[in-house]
């Protein structure tokens, strides 16, 4: 009898999800049955829906296939209108650039630019970690944040096991005497070898050096950092940055300025200054002031990490015409995107009589990618299995439906539908009028607590989700204050991806805990300040750049009308 509620309560931890799943409905229904207005009813749902994700109870894609079955039900949207957020303009884009990231990454070029650029660096300790910053964030802007950290974290263990293993390869002093006697060459390589202590390396009269295992943090660390920074340079970055393009299209239609070009003059300067600072913060954390200004760092060790990346590049072997087709057609890309309409100049959107999307350029070069063989003559067949067949395109279907991450597709999709039952069913709007209490305080007090708390909230829940949630209630507020909405807006789209803290947050953080063996107080206390700096860059350049390219300071016309759909 004494074990009966041992193992009732042993069940009850390991379904755990099933209870989530069955007690948050019923705890929150008294929302909804008491006021019984169709905005109470949306908040029900999408409560719901934040539980799940927060506390994933359900996988989180699957998750966010939950409002095409919740707001139908509870009066809030109809199923068509619910069904066409998941492949509006929006997710197209993103699922356009999702396909071009898939097109890179089987064309390896991502390899060749990383090593590439990680030699041009340098191979000492602290030109290693901004080679590998920098590179993961340029591919981050294009491909998904997981994807770049994935490509990029097998190659930091490489680099911290060269730095921690002895150096059999490294240059041997000359022999003077080839009698000399066993004891003599044992005092010999005592002379050269690395005597380790327990806090520090000595290398002969060399500067101190850190023990290898000391670099093992701030080297995973900051391809974790670079990629959740990386993402906020292009509309395309990562998901919150479309949810905000979506949610203003959808409230403000799309003449409000912001455009994949105007988004760049934004976020790239923000994204350079929170990458270098954060380089700064994680040389002065872990390796120490000095290093700032100087390099004490055993050189044979150095040498033998340039080595072992210049054998990878080697490996590479010379550029084939799939690595330059897909780069060429990533450049026209970008191009296409940047130039469609990029407020300050006219774009090539004008020559046409119809509304181009980005959307429409991306599946443009998807088609391409499709349509060019790997090979470069369109009549090479190869044989395989007895048949002849054409040679595979840049991009090939199976490559898509393998590696193309189609949850987050899902995720966008769900969060687009919770931002359009917010606004329709009057959600956003009596959240906003509860908040324009917040209008007795200075406008830049207010865009720094929306900050500080998305960065909070996001460390616990998906970036995407806090999105979702956050940016109709900011849209609404800011009709309510008579601000600009992208004062807030932008702010509270750049601070989602500001996750640096916990190993949860988000998936570069994820991967870098599992592969480096990080320790969660090392996560905790360079996250800590770098949650503070990318708040500080954000509030600086909102004031600054952001009044430049979207004359945030000023109420703009296009605010005063919001757009209903049918």
């Amino acid at each position: 009898m004494a074990l009966w509620p041992l193992c009732l309560r042993h069940d009850v931890l390991l379904f755990w999800r099933a209870w989530v799943l069955v007690l948050v409905p019923l705890v929150l229904s008294p929302l909804p049955l008491v006021s019984g207005t169709k905005a109470a009813w949306c908040g029900y749902g999408i409560l719901i829906i934040a539980f799940y994700w927060m506390t994933e109870a359900m996988p989180m894609a699957a998750t966010a296939l939950l409002p095409t079955v919740l707001f139908p039900f509870f009066g809030v949207l109809d199923t068509g209108a619910v069904s066409m957020q998941y492949m509006s303009s929006t997710n197209l884009l993103f699922l356009s650039g999702l396909m071009v990231a898939v097109a890179v990454e089987k064309s390896n070029f991502h390899t060749r630019a990383a090593l590439r650029v990680v030699l041009f660096m340098g191979t000492s300790v602290k030109w290693l970690m901004l080679g590998f910053m920098f590179i993961t964030m340029f591919l981050s802007m294009w491909i998904s944040n997981t994807a770049a950290t994935a490509m990029v974290a097998p190659m930091i263990e490489a680099v911290v096991t060269n730095l921690s293993q002895d150096l059999d390869d490294s240059p041997q002093p000359e022999r003077k005497d080839s009698e000399r006697s066993t004891k003599e060459d044992q005092e010999a390589a005592a002379s050269t070898e690395i005597v380790t202590s327990t806090s520090e390396l000595h290398v002969q009269s060399k500067p101190v050096d850190l023990r290898p295992e000391q670099l093992r943090a701030p080297l995973f660390l900051c391809v974790a950092y670079a990629a959740n920074c990386g993402g906020t340079g292009t509309l395309t970055g990562t998901a919150p940055n479309l949810v905000l393009r979506g949610i203003v299209e959808q409230s403000y239609g799309s003449d409000t300025g912001l455009s994949f070009a105007t988004f760049m003059l934004f976020g790239v300067p923000a994204m350079l200054l929170c990458t270098i600072l954060g380089w700064m913060l994680l040389v002065v954390l872990f390796l120490g002031p000095k290093y700032l200004v100087g390099e004490p760092t055993d050189p044979g060790r150095i040498s033998a990490v340039r080595r072992s990346l210049e054998r990878r590049y080697r490996a590479l072997g010379p550029m084939q015409f799939h690595e330059s087709a897909v780069l060429a057609l990533l450049v026209l890309l970008v191009l296409l995107w940047f130039f469609r309409d990029p407020q300050f100049m006219p774009g090539w959107n004008g020559l046409f009589k119809t509304d181009i999307d980005d959307g429409t350029a991306g599946m443009l070069i998807v088609a391409l990618m499709f349509m060019i063989p790997a090979k470069p003559r369109f009549w090479c067949m190869k044989e395989e299995g007895g048949r002849s067949e054409l040679s595979d395109g840049l991009l090939a279907w199976a490559d898509v439906h393998k590696g193309l991450p189609w949850g987050i597709v899902l995720l966008l999709g769900g969060g687009l539908a919770i931002a359009e039952a917010a606004n329709l069913s009057g959600l956003s709007a009596w959240l906003a009028d509860q908040l324009v209490v917040l209008n007795t305080l200075p406008h830049g007090l207010i865009v720094f607590l929306v900050c500080a708390f998305t960065t909070l909230v996001t460390e616990i829940s998906s970036n995407t989700a806090i999105a979702s949630i956050l940016l109709p209630v900011m849209a609404q507020l800011s009709n309510s204050l008579k601000i600009n909405p992208l004062y807030l807006m932008l702010p509270t789209t750049l601070c989602c991806s500001f996750a640096f803290m916990l190993p949860v947050a988000t998936p570069p953080n994820a991967i870098v805990y599992g592969v480096g063996n990080l320790r969660s107080q090392d996560m905790l206390k360079a996250g800590a300040f770098m949650n503070c700096i990318c708040i500080g860059v954000v509030m600086l350049l909102i004031h600054t750049l952001g009044v430049a390219v979207f004359d945030v300071h000023t109420y703009p016309a296009w605010a005063n009308t919001t757009i209903i759909a049918d």
